[in-house]
């Protein structure tokens, strides 16, 4: 057949598809639209106000390090202005001196990005000269210039610098690098000609890998050199920018300055040194080794002629807080002072006034980090709208905001069995709707416009896609989980030194034969996505599973992005040569994903893994029984009591008629510590106390073995 007319037919026949449907569109029962119109994916980080007062103009900067990771751009009622789900851990958002935005992800991706008030991103950004691009900061020049920390690592014989170093250790350098627009490095400081490894505060120089530097911030001085704050070496160091010569240090073990009414002796492994206008200079000193520690943002005057450092003011929560890690204090036009204190423990952003009022604290409802925080003016306009899809159990949502800060909009929503779609299905000033009447196990893709203020439309969104697959409570979520269709639907994710090959038996199980275990238990790793787990609701993980020798793996169900939160809170299973059922019942209590993943790690061991009839399922709710029955209507393992336990708990079990049963206690790795029942129990409930006083707190996993097959339940001790 000629090509293009089999790809018209194949272009009929889809619009044909389409055009035989009903598809419906409504508001979105289940999303979350803010006073402001713009409407969130289920998974946003959402935030609270614990204190809201007379605080600052401006919109807070934000990313969050828990659950899936966004930058937001925030108003003053905690509203997104902007949002963007990332790939990866997202830091560092703000605005740069030349007006444009950055960011930095972390793994895969290793990079910063800079993006302009449209939203657009404008370029990639990395270190240059063959060394890796750190992840603490980047400052953009006004003339387009980037300042940026490079990772400098070298093999040292720590031998001959400290007792008991070893002979061959690997050596973290940080140094400065200024790249042009084009990429080419006009200025480099190298921190291996101006600083010693052992002039490294608290680290250990015994180690085999040895992080001695650790540069966290980048400044310019109103000189226009540039100061850098050095966390392993408690240090500010000033540079010049023309020669690299180190015009003084501030702090650590080669500080030049005398304090003159710090009762602390200056700051101890400091983050965010920034230059006033007048001259004066404010941190973050998270105090790791103050007595007790303790954080605080602190503001220097330096005399740099008199070599003597005056605290002008400092903030001190009452009662002390303490972050190890991370934050920042920006000092804002108005002149409070906005502290981040990034561990998820502590709040993310306190604004305080010059006499140390509290006019302003936010938190994440869920608990995360974050490494930096920000306020500052802003005025955005995206150029046309960022569409988010959710695929729900009887629906597709389609969330779509044009991020312009207007109150209301008009949007257009495309949709068609084919890529790129151009059909449009309706409009709607809504910016979130759901959508139902698509035929069950077909793909469809997804586009929006907005209507512009001049009445033209915008161009087309990003595309979205997705298979409607719609269930019912109790349906297998995986698809081809008894591997009858072979091992299509399923993805195969090898890491080095992990190798292994994917087969399915003559029997119909998935055979994965192990030539490398790996080094992590993710090296090797069977998954499938595309998996909807919703909030609040109770699902049930089944599978059948065997090795060719004792070994362990890890089931589980997971978030895709990272963090990679563990859905299914399941741990390592032991699996030996006979074929196993294995059971995990749990309710979902993050926040709702429409495409997670199952996923088996069977990597750090070379024997080979069988699995079979994966299936993952909501649980659907039992009639309640006769209140005079006895009998139970199926085998069942209920969760301990109490749980977390001290040190003894009760583990009740159900028979449904008498039967062989086996009862045991299994550590973490799968291998069994206490054996608590063996033999044949009549039909009915039963209790069984385990005392675990010999025992130290962690997680254990309790065992039930009957003719129905292998269930498992965790259990926390808690000294």
């Amino acid at each position: 057949m000629i090509p293009r007319i089999r790809s018209f037919i194949v272009l009929f026949l889809c619009f044909a598809v389409l055009q035989s449907q009903t598809i419906t569109v409504s508001p979105s029962l289940t999303s979350t639209i803010f006073p402001n119109g713009v409407s969130v994916p289920s998974d946003y980080p959402h935030v609270k106000f614990l204190v809201k007062g007379n605080a600052s103009p401006g919109h807070i900067f934000i990313n969050n390090w828990g659950g899936t990771p966004y930058i937001a751009i925030l108003d003053s009622n905690g509203a997104p202005v902007f949002y963007r789900r990332m790939p990866g851990n997202a830091r560092d958002f703000k605005v740069q001196k030349n007006g444009n935005l950055s960011y930095r992800i972390a793994e895969p991706y290793y990079r910063q990005y800079e993006m302009d008030s449209s939203y657009t991103v404008l370029r990639e950004i990395t270190a240059k000269n063959g060394q890796g691009t750190d992840e603490h900061e980047l400052q953009i020049l006004p003339n387009g210039n980037v300042l940026l920390i490079s990772l400098d690592y070298r093999t040292i014989d720590m031998s001959a610098i400290v007792p008991g170093g070893k002979t061959n250790v690997t050596v973290v350098g940080n140094n400065v690098q200024e790249i042009d627009p084009a990429g080419n490095v006009v200025f480099e400081w190298k921190c291996w000609d101006h600083m010693k490894i052992s002039d490294a505060v608290r680290e250990n120089l015994t180690a085999q890998t040895i992080d001695f530097v650790h540069m966290n911030a980048i400044e310019l001085d109103l000189d226009g050199n540039i100061l850098i704050s050095s966390r392993h070496q408690s240090e500010i160091t000033k540079i010049d920018r023309k020669t690299g010569r180190v015009m003084w240090r501030f702090g650590g073990k080669n500080n030049q300055f005398t304090y003159l009414n710090d009762p602390l002796g200056g700051p101890s492994y400091q983050h965010d040194i920034r230059v006033l206008p007048n001259g004066n200079y404010t941190m973050l000193d998270n105090g790791n080794f103050h007595s007790p520690s303790l954080t605080r943002a602190v503001e220097y005057s330096l005399d740099t002629a008199a070599r003597t450092a005056q605290l002008v003011w400092q903030y001190r929560h009452v009662p002390d807080r303490y972050t190890w890690w991370m934050g920042n204090a920006q000092r804002l036009a108005n002149g409070n002072t906005l502290i981040n204190w990034a561990d998820q423990s502590l709040p993310k952003v306190t604004e305080v006034t010059p006499a140390g009022v509290k006019v302003l604290e936010m938190d994440f409802v869920k608990a995360a980090h974050s490494y930096r925080v920000f306020k500052f003016p802003w005025k955005g306009k995206g150029k046309q709208p960022e569409l988010y899809l959710e695929a729900g159990s009887n629906k597709i949502t389609l969330l779509f905001n044009t991020f312009d800060q207007r109150p209301s909009h008009w949007y257009r929503i495309y949709a068609d069995t084919v890529a790129s779609p151009v059909r449009c299905i309706d409009s709607t000033q809504l910016s979130a709707v759901d959508l139902k009447g698509f035929k069950n196990g077909k793909r469809y893709y997804f586009r929006v416009t907005s209507r512009n203020a001049d009445g033209s439309e915008s161009p087309m969104s990003n595309e979205v896609t997705a298979v409607a697959r719609f269930y019912q409570p109790g349906d297998n979520l995986i698809t081809n989980g008894d591997f009858s269709d072979g091992l299509n639907d399923w993805k195969f994710n090898l890491t080095s030194p992990g190798a292994a090959v994917p087969y399915v038996t003559e029997a119909g199980a998935l055979f994965m034969q192990i030539g490398a275990g790996g080094t992590q238990a993710w090296h090797i790793q069977p998954s499938q996505e595309g998996i909807p787990v919703t909030n609040g609701l109770p699902y049930r993980f089944e599978f059948d599973a065997w090795a060719t020798a004792p070994r362990t793996i890890d089931p589980k169900i997971v978030m895709i992005a990272a963090p990679n939160t563990n859905y299914s809170r399941t741990g390592s299973i032991f699996l030996t040569t006979e074929p196993q059922h294995f059971r995990f019942d749990f309710t979902m209590t993050d926040a709702t994903d429409n495409n997670a993943r199952v996923v088996f790690n069977c990597g750090l061991s070379d024997a080979d893994v069988f699995v079979d009839n994966v299936s993952f399922r909501q649980r659907v709710p039992v009639a309640v029984q006769d209140e005079h029955a006895t009998v139970p209507r199926s085998y069942d393992l209920l969760q301990n009591f109490p749980n977390p336990f001290n040190p003894s708990t009760t583990i009740r079990f159900a028979l449904p008629h008498r039967s062989f049963v086996r009862l045991s206690v299994l550590d973490p790795l799968g291998r069994e510590i206490a054996l608590l029942l063996q033999g044949e129990r009549n039909a009915g409930m039963h209790d069984v106390v385990w005392n675990a006083d010999r025992f130290a707190s962690g997680m254990y996993l309790c065992r039930l073995t009957t003719a129905a097959g292998v269930t498992v339940r965790r259990m926390q001790l808690l000294r």
